[in-house]
């Protein structure tokens, strides 16, 4: 799991969407933007995505799992929000993995 110093609270939370770097895939859409001290990361899966929150804590915190070892290795701090789909709840951890390091080299991060 993340560490809480490296999730984004609520007031925190970016909302100059149109500043951020998008990277859209099948599975999920991640947003980028530039971090000021720290790394930190917030998964938003919504009720349109999962009806259940037993099913959205679950895809957060699969998420979480996935961001933690990145952070330990990015060169500059970043801020990441990741909207997860549908799809991403029937994904492998292995495919999920693949996933996440695809976007953060889409987005020129690692």
């Amino acid at each position: 799991m993340l560490p809480r110093k490296n999730r984004i609270s609520r007031k925190d939370f970016p909302t100059q969407k149109d500043r951020g770097n998008r990277v859209f895939l099948p599975l999920f859409t991640a947003v980028f933007y530039k971090g000021n001290t720290i790394s930190r990361a917030s998964v938003v899966v919504s009720k349109k995505t999962t009806k259940t929150a037993v099913v959205r804590n679950k895809q957060r915190r699969r998420f979480y799992n996935l961001l933690a070892p990145y952070f330990r290795i990015l060169p500059t701090p970043i801020t990441v929000v990741i909207y997860p789909k549908v799809d991403a709840q029937k994904a492998s951890f292995s495919f999920l993995n693949n996933e996440i390091e695809k976007a953060l080299k889409q987005a020129k991060v690692v």
